[in-house]
């Protein structure tokens, strides 16, 4: 793997992210595979160029990922409320981090604002992109559709709600062209087959980006504000790992190439709990068996996630047997120490000692002393390598020093956003 510069392909990327999606909600990124299936047909009916409708389709598969952080539902998102642009501001905020996706922040930060609001002038000034009126529309179109009954007898009533925003919530020449596009049935059940699916798969999997070693590390720090921003207790988790387990590996010889891929699979070691509810991330308290076999799913998740992108090699490994034991009683591949790869250890060793000095809903955070002797004592169990707790404590202060500074920047950045975080509470959503 070189991380000067290399080329990948766009739709390894968004398999990795759409699979990690599927893992939260299932119910919202079927809705974002109907979106970006009305969206595509009403670019093609409109006559856009293929660059524009690529960009536009591609906002629309991605267009309420935001939703996933504020732990929105789909029922959350059927209407038109005073909370609905929150999660399209934190969509284009963790977009706009990542130079080859960031062009379609602006569509998605805008995707709920409608044509003409009635009343309300100030928002008739906000420079609106095209592809945003397009997803508002094929997202409106989306969400009525209820599951449980037959698409065909509903389109009817769903084309009627349609005409009578033309102009208001809709941008007219956008709703001649769905009324244009949907007289025939197999529109309405190409929405809610597999073929809506599809429409991703055909439409990214020849597109190639070239990403240099700064944009793939944005990459892996897009995901990591994905996770960790559901709950200000992990805001700065793994950062801090990616901080702590790239110093260690540069103590231990590393190359100055594999200390890069080690803090990526830093900053994505736990992408896997996507796919934890939050109220079992926070829990105040011990966790019962139930609770234990759900966290210990966490780590599988991550290897399949990071799988989809071929060009992450080793660190795929590193980042995902973070729970793994030298004595092979690790979850959840129960790989011994003569399998486990030293990145991993590292891995495993930064994660405990970055976890052990944050404060959490049963304990404050740890000082140096009683966390060195946890992972001592882990050692001596042959839970974690010893020889790298050895590492750490000669070079306690400088480590320490790089986890500090790089949780410190994450706080900022989740502070940035945490007052739309904030009104989670306000709604009764989250975890807790």
């Amino acid at each position: 793997m070189n991380l000067g510069e290399f080329t990948v392909k766009l739709d390894d990327l968004l398999d990795c992210l759409l699979f990690a999606l599927r893992l939260v909600s299932p119910v919202i990124a079927g809705h974002h595979h109907q979106v970006a299936y009305i969206s595509q047909r009403l670019c093609e009916r409109l006559g856009f160029d293929e660059e524009e409708t690529f960009w536009i389709t591609l906002a629309a598969a991605l267009h309420d990922i935001g939703a996933v952080s504020l732990e929105e539902s789909i029922s959350d998102l059927r209407f038109e409320t005073e909370y609905i642009h929150d999660h399209s501001l934190v969509g284009a905020l963790f977009l706009e981090h990542f130079v080859p996706l960031n062009n379609i922040a602006p569509l998605l930060r805008h995707h709920h604002f409608c044509w003409h609001p009635e009343g309300n002038a100030a928002a008739q000034e906000v420079d609106v992109p095209a592809g945003s009126h397009i997803i508002h529309l094929a997202d409106r179109v989306a969400v009525m559709i209820n599951e449980h009954e037959e698409v065909l007898s509903q389109r009817h009533k769903i084309l009627d709600y349609i005409k009578t925003k033309r102009g208001t919530l809709f941008h007219p020449q956008y709703v001649d062209a769905l009324l244009e596009i949907s007289g025939a049935e197999y529109f309405w059940l190409d929405i809610v087959s597999a073929s809506a699916s599809d429409v991703c798969e055909r439409l990214f999997e020849l597109k190639d980006v070239d990403l240099f070693e700064e944009e793939l590390l944005s990459w892996t720090k897009f995901l990591s504000r994905i996770v960790d921003f559901r709950s200000p207790l992990n805001a700065k988790h793994s950062s801090g790992v990616a901080a702590s387990a790239s110093a260690l590996a540069r103590i231990a010889r590393f190359s100055e190439q594999e200390c890069h891929m080690m803090l990526m699979a830093g900053y994505v070691h736990d992408l896997g709990k996507l796919a934890i509810p939050t109220a079992i991330l926070e829990k105040d308290g011990p966790l019962n068996e139930y609770e234990r076999a759900v966290i210990k799913g966490h780590p599988y998740y991550t290897y399949r996630i990071l799988q989809h992108v071929k060009e992450f090699g080793p660190m795929v490994q590193w980042a995902a047997f973070h729970h793994e034991r030298l004595d092979g009683s690790g979850y959840p591949f129960r790989i011994p120490e003569s399998r486990l790869p030293l990145g991993a250890q590292i891995m495993a060793v930064a994660d405990i000692f970055t976890a052990l000095h944050e404060e959490r809903t049963y304990r404050p955070a740890m000082e140096r002393k009683e966390s060195l002797d946890i992972m001592y004592q882990m050692a001596k169990e042959r839970a974690i390598n010893g020889d790298l707790v050895q590492l750490l404590e000669q070079n306690y202060d400088q480590i320490n020093h790089w986890r500090q500074v790089s949780q410190k920047k994450s706080m900022e950045e989740y502070a940035a956003m945490n007052p739309l975080f904030a009104r989670k509470t306000e709604r009764g959503l989250g975890g807790r």
